[in-house]
Formats: structure tokens, sequence, C-alpha cells
């Protein structure tokens, strides 16, 4: 029985976070969940929202788009369109984002599923980027028992030791 998960979130361009985490919530497509030791292996689509990971009562949180997760023998593995780190979230930049879609889901035709599916993503992922960025920049450093940590890629971690 092990206490860890090793953690990966991947976009197209890159690993956006490895690390050994406690535990993992994110927004599968039929609800929450969260994934702890141990877990069963499974395979699951996940919509655009909020990714926590804690570890040792401390908390990191990444908006991401939709994607899938796999767990596997402590192993999760999040594959994602897009994901960003409260830090790397630029509030003005998510509302246009927001703007835009919400603009050309209006001036859509009723046929065009794909396109609608396509805007109504980029909506729901802009949204998480604003909901994670004032989720954090609203709360006390040590809202609820936990307290905000920068837990860095491995890749950048790696390159630190040089």
């Amino acid at each position: 029985m092990s206490d860890q998960l090793d953690v990966r979130i991947i976009t197209p361009e890159k690993v956006v976070f490895r690390n050994h985490v406690g535990s993992v919530v994110l927004p599968g497509t039929l609800g929450m969940m969260e994934i702890l030791p141990d877990h069963v292996a499974m395979f699951s689509t996940i919509k655009p929202g909020e990714v926590e990971l804690k570890r040792d009562g401390k908390i990191v949180i990444f908006a991401c788009g939709p994607g899938l997760v796999e767990v596997c023998a402590n192993s999760v593995t999040i594959l994602v369109d897009s994901a960003a780190g409260s830090e790397e979230i630029d509030p003005k930049e998510a509302e246009r984002m927001i703007a835009e879609a919400e603009d050309k889901l209006k001036n859509l035709s009723s046929e065009d599923e794909e396109q609608r599916f396509a805007f109504e993503t980029q909506l729901a992922a802009a949204r998480a980027r604003i909901e994670v960025y004032e989720r954090i920049s609203n709360e006390p450093e040590a809202a609820k028992g936990f307290t905000r940590i920068k837990m860095e890629p491995v890749g950048k971690a790696e390159n630190k030791h040089d």
C-alpha cells in the first residue's frame, strides 16, 4: 500500500506538472472525482475545470481544458488540451476568451454542432481559468487548512541541479 501518487499533467506542448502527491481531485465528465493512492485502475474523460493536487496539507490548483485521465498502479496521467497554474493565468485574456466564445455561440447556426461543441469547450476552459485565478487570489494563505505551494514540474526541478 502506497501513500503517494505519481501525477503527470500533460498538454500537447509540454509536461506541465510531474510530482508525487497524496490525492487528486478533478472534474470527470459525469462529476467530480477524487483519486487516492491504491485507486482501482481506470480510464475516463474529464471536462474543463479545476484540478487540485494535495500533498502533506498543501494544495496546488490547475485550470485544465478537456481531456483524459488514466489511473494505474498509483500513477495518474492527465492528458488535457490546456493547463495553467494560478501564476500563469492572465484574467484579462481569460475574460477575452469568454467574450469571444459567447459571441461566436450567439452567431452560430443551430446545425453546426461540431463548432458549437468547440466554442462551449473554449468557454468552459476560460471560465475555469477565471475560477482558479479568483479562488487563489481571494483565499487567505491558510484557507481550509491548506497552504498553496509551487510544485515544480520534474523538468524544471532537474535543471536546478545542473
